[in-house]
């Protein structure tokens, strides 16, 4: 468990349990910008064909919250844990909640990628699954 001074991050796929309108996918992102922002965590949310894909990073405490209300939410399925360990910088600091709607074949590259993080904090070392979210987000303008 990483101590409390560090920033923990978690990355997970799941399934909606219905498809997302845009009015739907509007109204989750407002209410997870808004828990965010009072907790300090701040992410990403993909969203493509029915499947979710989310990074978001924090403090601990704060991530462990946040991870078991996503676990609980009745909007997804199959939440399958990608990535869940410390990190010496947030990827993400100023986005409470950022959100793209990506061809089907983004999301599945990213899935694919490898997530394991090779025995190091260092940027320079992330996985390669995060190297290639950063990229995808440095493609995109930042969230409004």
């Amino acid at each position: 468990m990483p101590s409390p001074s560090m920033l923990q991050a978690i990355v997970y796929t799941s399934v909606s349990v219905q498809p997302m309108t845009d009015f739907m996918l509007e109204t989750l992102l407002l209410e997870a910008r808004r828990l965010n922002l009072e907790s300090g965590v701040t992410g990403a949310l993909i969203y493509s064909a029915g499947t979710f894909m989310q990074y978001f990073e924090g403090e601990p405490l704060a991530m462990a919250e946040t991870y078991a209300r996503i676990r609980g939410s009745r909007q997804h399925t199959r939440v399958t844990e990608m990535l869940n360990e410390p990190i010496a910088a947030r990827a993400f600091p100023d986005w409470q909640m950022a959100l793209a709607q990506p061809a089907r074949s983004e999301p599945l590259a990213l899935a694919t990628a490898d997530w394991v993080l090779r025995n190091s904090l260092s940027v320079a070392h992330a996985p390669v699954g995060l190297a290639m979210l950063r990229s995808f987000w440095r493609r995109r303008p930042p969230p409004d």
